[in-house]
């Protein structure tokens, strides 16, 4: 690990690059590893860790250049394939005033202005937390919370499409950074790029604007169809945007709708 304490030309080798930590001033500990099944299934397991040996978490970035068994929502699979995308966690304690709902929709936006500033990719967010151009994803977000008395943790894990074809990502409607931007890309610098965006957010959080922030770079227009899964149950109605605490409103036939999770499977 490195942290906030390594001089400030100490450099983390990673993905044929280098990482340099000392451009952050919130998180304390930096993990790179060159595959691991799941960073967000690590950073669960080191989170039970601390809690059982009653130790305070500092502020962790997990990046990998692999994950063989990455999963998205409900557990199902996302392709992480070695040395082809971005794949990171970040781990934060959850404050009194944090609302664990916004933190993840905040995640994917600070994702995708360092994507668009670093690399040129014009992508519009997805609810709750995917990244698209067009109709084709790019990335994923992934928020996985964890309480034991009255500390609170979050992951965030963030998997992005960075290398070749969106052909051979083996998912259909993906694309990746390469595909939209017809030029080769390194995986370091966008991680660089990502993290050093995060940990600026987290730094200096204003929560009470990320609601309006993500609806203003939203894929999903006023008055627009949406259908979402929830618990076995078809919810459809007129998008009427997030309320407070980042769920989704929606005009049905019945009234006012609010979905706090689900998949949406027509937009």
């Amino acid at each position: 690990m490195s942290g906030r304490a390594a001089p400030a030309t100490s450099r983390i080798p990673f993905a044929g690059g280098t990482l340099d930590p000392a451009r952050w001033t919130y998180f304390e500990n930096l993990t790179c590893l060159v595959s691991t099944p799941s960073s967000n299934d690590l950073a669960r397991e080191v989170i039970d860790v601390y809690f059982a040996e009653d130790q305070a978490l500092p502020p962790t970035v997990f990046a990998a250049e692999g994950e063989p068994r990455a999963r998205g929502r409900n557990g199902r699979e996302w392709k992480a394939p070695q040395g082809r995308g971005l794949y990171l966690t970040v781990l934060t304690k959850v404050g009194e005033k944090e609302p664990l709902s916004v933190v993840p929709i905040a995640v994917a936006r600070w994702v995708r202005e360092a994507l668009k500033e670093s690399c040129g990719v014009d992508a519009r967010l997805k609810w709750p937390n995917d990244l698209y151009v067009g109709r084709r994803k790019l990335a994923g977000v992934l928020s996985e919370a964890r309480t034991q008395g009255e500390d609170s943790y979050l992951a965030v894990g963030v998997g992005v499409n960075a290398r070749g074809a969106a052909a051979d990502v083996g998912v259909p409607a993906a694309t990746t950074i390469e595909e939209e931007i017809g030029r080769p890309v390194e995986i370091a610098p966008l991680v660089q790029a990502v993290v050093d965006r995060i940990d600026a957010g987290l730094a200096h959080a204003d929560w009470s604007r990320e609601v309006g922030e993500w609806e203003r770079v939203s894929a999903h227009r006023p008055g627009d169809t949406l259908r979402v899964r929830r618990n076995g149950e078809v919810v459809t109605g007129r998008y009427l945007g997030l309320d407070r605490s980042g769920f989704l409103r929606l005009e049905t036939a019945e009234g006012e709708t609010v979905v706090a999770s689900g998949e949406l499977e027509e937009w």
